[in-house]
C-alpha cells in the first residue's frame, strides 16, 4: 500500500506541478550559494512531507476510533468507490452545486502566513512554506486522504501520507531546479490523465476490499493480515 501511495504522488505530481508549482518557483532561494539553495529546497520538501505526515497521523487517530482496522476491508471498498466517483467527476467535468468546503474561510489565514514567509531567504521560511502548502486544499491530498483511513491505524496512516509525500518530490524538484520544464499544453494534456490515475487507484482500493485471493493485490482476508490469531 506504500508502493501504491509513493506511485499516487508520483502520477500525481503531474497535477501538483500545476497547482503547487507556482508556490515553490517563488521561494526565496539564495542564487549566490547553490549549496545553501539545495539546504533550502530540502528544508522546503521536508515541510510539505511532514505537514502530510501530520495529516496522516491526525486520519489515523480518527481510523482508530472508528474502529475501521475490524472493517478495514469493506472500508477500503467504500473508499474505492468514493475514489472512482471523485475520478469520474472529474474526468467528466461535473460540478455537485450547493457543495461547498466550509473551510475555505480558514484557509485565508494560511495563505496570509505563507505570503509572509515568502519575503525572507532563511532555512526556518523554506521549511515553513513548504508545511504551510502541505495544509493547502488539494483534491489529490484528498485522494490519498481516503487512502490513509483505510489503513485503519495511526502509524499506517502516517506511512501512507509520508510515502504519497515522497512521491511528489522528483517533478517538483525538477520544476523548481528547471524552471517550467514542461510546456504549459503539454502540462494541461498530462493533467487530463489525473482523474483515470484517481479511477484506477480506486479500483485497486475495490479489488484489495473484495479479497479475491490475488497475492499483494487482493488477499483472500486483510483482516487475518492485522489481526493474526494467537496459538491456543
Amino acid at each position: 500500500m506504500y508502493l501504491l501511495a509513493f506511485t499516487l504522488g508520483l502520477v500525481g505530481s503531474l497535477h501538483c506541478v500545476g497547482m503547487c508549482g507556482p508556490i515553490a518557483l517563488l521561494i526565496p532561494l539564495q542564487r549566490q550559494h547553490k549549496g545553501f539553495r539545495y539546504l533550502q529546497l530540502g528544508a522546503y520538501f521536508i515541510g510539505k512531507t511532514l505537514a502530510y505526515s501530520l495529516i496522516g497521523l491526525l486520519f489515523g487517530l480518527v481510523g482508530e476510533g472508528l474502529f475501521i482496522a475490524e472493517y478495514q476491508q469493506e472500508f477500503s471498498i467504500l473508499a474505492g468507490l468514493v475514489m472512482v466517483s471523485m475520478g469520474l467527476f472529474s474526468l467528466f467535468h461535473i460540478s455537485l452545486k450547493g457543495v461547498q468546503n466550509p473551510l475555505l474561510k480558514g484557509f485565508a489565514l494560511l495563505k496570509n502566513a505563507l505570503g509572509r514567509q515568502l519575503t525572507k531567504k532563511t532555512l526556518s521560511s523554506s521549511f515553513t512554506i513548504g508545511f504551510l502548502n502541505g495544509f493547502l486544499p488539494c483534491g489529490l491530498v484528498y485522494t490519498a486522504l481516503f487512502g490513509a483511513l483505510t489503513m485503519g491505524n495511526l502509524w499506517g496512516s502516517m506511512g501512507y501520507m509520508t510515502a504519497f509525500g515522497l512521491g511528489t518530490i522528483p517533478l517538483m524538484l525538477l520544476l523548481v531546479l528547471l524552471g517550467n520544464f514542461l510546456p504549459v499544453a503539454l502540462r494541461r494534456q498530462l493533467n487530463q490523465w489525473l482523474p483515470i490515475v484517481v479511477i484506477i487507484v480506486g479500483i485497486l482500493f475495490i479489488l484489495r476490499g473484495l479479497g479475491l485471493g490475488i497475492p499483494y493485490l487482493s488477499p483472500a482476508d486483510t483482516h487475518l493480515l492485522l489481526h493474526p490469531k494467537a496459538d491456543c
